[in-house]
């Protein structure tokens, strides 16, 4: 009798491991197909106009990507330039490269974070406009824009920014 508990108990464990690790099952597949959703809602400000949206709902089965903090270093950590222009610059194309080494693109980030040192609203008309010119996307991540005096990345850097992207 104990015997059959036992064989029973272990049929029972090897079925739930079994529907949980298949992976490829029809339900699972069609979680992965779902798109994500960008809404800017007509009872908030169009923010479009600023690079960034709202709300972006990433749907279930999709895998999400957390990128530290991308920095106007070069490949040996060294700062590129003191320039705020040129280190938003160099600090996009950091971003694009951690993206690519995941194979992901730009379209694929859903949040984006940005630390700015010693904030302006001429520092965020820069980082508008040389970021719109590298970062051409059909819908803007959700965004934002941390002030702050100092970073911890290197002397004299003035921007870092954080990246989640979903595939």
């Amino acid at each position: 009798m104990t015997g059959r508990i036992i064989a029973l108990g272990m049929l029972t464990l090897l079925l739930a491991c079994t529907e949980k690790e298949n992976l490829n099952s029809p339900r699972n597949t069609t979680m992965t197909q779902q798109k994500i959703s960008f809404l800017n809602p007509k009872d908030l400000f169009n923010p479009k106009q600023n690079g960034f949206s709202h709300i972006v709902k990433v749907p279930e089965g999709k895998a999400l990507y957390y990128f530290s903090g991308q920095w106007a270093s070069d490949t040996s950590g060294k700062l590129v330039s003191e320039d705020f222009k040129e280190q938003v610059s160099k600090t996009v194309s950091n971003v694009k490269a951690a993206l690519a080494a995941s194979g992901l693109s730009i379209n694929d980030v859903v949040k984006q974070t940005v630390y700015i040192v010693d904030f302006t609203m001429e520092k965020k008309q820069i980082l508008i406009d040389v970021a719109s010119k590298e970062w051409r996307v059909e819908n803007f991540p959700a965004s934002t824009i941390v002030p702050l005096p100092l970073l911890a990345t290197a002397p004299n850097c003035l921007i870092e920014i954080e990246i989640i992207a979903t595939k």
